[in-house]
């Protein structure tokens, strides 16, 4: 045998023996963590002295290095983010090369079009500018990284890059030093001063984020990233008209057809039933008034309904209380849609109501304002939901089931009695969906295990790595096992779940319930209204059919309509769908209905593996 042969294949044998000594990780729960002792600093010691910002960044370098060393990684998602740390730790570091050359390895790993040319886009174009122009002072070197820019962003297709261009846009207007402060001392520094020793590493990446985003963005955003993005979109968009494939596509129903009534459960944050059209509000106890529990909810009927608390008690609200929180939550509403509207490129009031605001708002404040901002977002999500599952089908009836999540910046920490408390709210709101001759359940939600871990690392908990991921293995083991049997006992029920909006793998991410793999459960991803995949949707071969979840509007709490994007959005859709089906034909089986949707969904035309539905398509297809 030749030599050279023989030396090339022992060197793949030494390779190959190498790869398999790693350890190889299938779950986002498997992720090695790492825990860093900050204890004497501030987060913002950290911003202002560079010689302490130096000592971080190598110490984290060193542990990403350890954990590609250790373990074989193939979830893409995940390896993005270790590509970007480096090109962010080396930044830092000023070695610039490095930096460049762990963006380029990133964006190789992206797999939507967009991410191909928007993967880091301002760090690279920054970066190459600082290398052609090494010696030029800071207000040339504005002039030739604006040139630069331009020049750059003009050969990135626009139609393809418009919603991050939106999104990014929109946001310059928010982005000061201000806000960026009292993200910092509001959100990083409380979670610093309670793990002491034990400071998790997304929130040291957060620091050396917050670094980075002083020294390279908020400088330049007036002068350098406004007036160019604003220029590119403002000489595109005029030429872009996006195409809505689901106008096509879709069917509504009127109340001449013979059609039968579909109980649809919305299993979310609340629902505003008041403000549904009155043929879709479902009503059975409520409307007896007989002092008698006829609907198995628990309470003598005067509501239509089920709800459970952060902890996981029933209650009679189904929505969550929001005047005992806040008697200014309205005014949370104008900003959340002052925030959309920004990210879309929407001239509004409420949008420049919302840039005034923050414009003066104390550091102190901010963290109050994020968490009034996230308790509005949780407060109005399950309206917006039921609006969809409900549009077009005056025999969809909504039956609430609330469940509450936390929306502080550091929620409290995840414990056994809650746990166990939640594993019951499971079985009991599916028994309650049950027992109520719900068809199909909306499910536009999901947490991980990976989730507990940080919540428990958040709040001090947990002497050690070890503690804490056993700890957080067992309370999310209780409820996931929990919620896999009642789903599971309820096969004459149709689960539909939202993929997830990470921008990840569904399966690799491990989430509850996108994760859950079981016959009478569908997950659906979100693309936008000309069937292309969303920057933000959650992806991979557990996603069984794509929708639209992109500034879809629907109602929120009061009867107001909003634009709301998110998979989140795109799950009831298929939630509608499924329940026109169902009054088209009331004995149809879960299995026969999932068959409908996924067959007559069609190929996406940038990547044959998304199915887009198609209610035409499958309504035309029942025998």
């Amino acid at each position: 045998m030749n030599k050279l042969i023989i030396v090339l294949l022992a060197l793949l044998a030494f390779q190959a023996g190498i790869a398999q000594n790693k350890i190889k990780i299938e779950s986002a729960d498997d992720l090695p963590k790492h825990y860093y002792d900050l204890q004497g600093n501030k987060a913002m010691d950290y911003i202002n002295n560079r010689d302490l910002l130096l000592e971080l960044a190598a110490t984290v370098e060193n542990d990403l290095n350890d954990d590609l060393e250790k373990y074989a990684i193939e979830d893409k998602a995940t390896m993005r983010g270790y590509h970007s740390n480096f090109s962010m730790i080396y930044f830092i570091q000023d070695d610039l090369k490095s930096a460049l050359e762990e963006i380029e390895k990133g964006r190789k790993l992206t797999e939507k079009e967009a991410d191909k040319y928007m993967y880091n886009f301002t760090l690279d174009e920054f970066i190459k500018t600082r290398l052609e122009y090494p010696d030029l002072q800071e207000d040339e070197f504005k002039e030739a990284f604006k040139a630069n820019l331009k020049s750059d962003l003009e050969t990135i297709p626009f139609d393809v890059v418009q919603e991050d261009v939106e999104s990014m846009t929109g946001s310059f207007d928010i982005a000061k030093p201000n806000l960026l402060q009292g993200m910092i001392e509001g959100q990083m520094q409380p979670v610093i001063d309670k793990a002491g020793k034990q400071v998790p590493k997304f929130i040291v990446l957060q620091v050396l984020d917050a670094a980075l985003t002083y020294d390279m963005f908020l400088p330049y955003i007036d002068e350098v990233y406004k007036p160019v993005f604003q220029a590119y979109y403002d000489k595109h968009h005029v030429d872009v008209v996006m195409v809505d494939i689901w106008k096509e596509r879709d069917v509504s129903f009127n109340n001449d057809l013979d059609l039968d009534p579909v109980v649809i459960g919305i299993w979310d944050t609340g629902v505003d039933e008041a403000i549904l059209p009155a043929e879709n509000r479902w009503v059975n106890g409520a409307e007896k008034k007989d002092g008698k529990d006829n609907d198995n909810n628990g309470f003598v009927d005067d509501i239509n309904g089920v709800g459970f608390d952060l902890n996981g008690n029933k209650v009679t609200e189904l929505l969550f209380p929001i005047e005992e929180k806040n008697s200014n939550y309205q005014q949370y509403e104008k900003y959340l849609k002052g925030l959309l509207d920004l990210q879309a490129m929407i001239k509004s009031d409420e949008a420049d109501e919302l840039k005034k605001y923050i414009a003066t708002l104390p550091p102190e404040e901010v963290n109050p304002f994020i968490e009034n901002l996230s308790m509005y977002a949780n407060f109005s999500h399950g309206t917006h939901v039921a609006g969809i599952a409900s549009k077009g089908n005056p025999e969809a009836k909504i039956l609430a089931a609330r469940l509450t999540f936390p929306y502080e910046n550091i929620p409290a920490p995840p414990t056994l009695e809650n746990s166990e408390n939640w594993a019951k709210m499971y079985k009991n709101t599916v028994q309650y969906f049950q027992d109520n001759h719900v068809k199909v359940v909306n499910m536009s939600w999901g947490y991980s295990q990976n989730s507990y871990e940080a919540l428990l690392a958040m709040n001090g908990v947990g002497e050690n790595e070890e503690e804490r991921k056993a700890l957080a293995k067992k309370l999310f083991t209780i409820e996931k096992d929990a919620l896999y049997a009642a789903i599971k006992d309820a096969s004459e029920i149709l689960f539909v779940v939202a993929a997830g909006n990470a921008n990840n793998d569904v399966g690799f991410a491990n989430n509850i319930p996108s994760g859950l793999q079981l016959p009478n459960l569908l997950v659906v991803g979100a693309v936008d209204i000309e069937g292309k995949e969303t920057g933000f949707t959650t992806m991979g071969k557990g996603v069984n059919v794509y929708s639209n979840g992109y500034e879809v509007e629907s109602y929120i709490p009061g009867g107001e309509l909003r634009k709301y994007s998110g998979t989140s959005m795109a799950a009831p859709q298929v939630v509608n769908l499924a329940a026109k089906i169902w009054a088209v034909n009331p004995d149809l089986s879960v299995a026969e209905v999932k068959d409908l949707i996924v067959k007559g969904a069609t190929p996406s035309e940038e990547n044959k593996e998304i199915l887009l539905i198609h209610p035409q398509r499958s309504l035309s297809m029942i025998q």
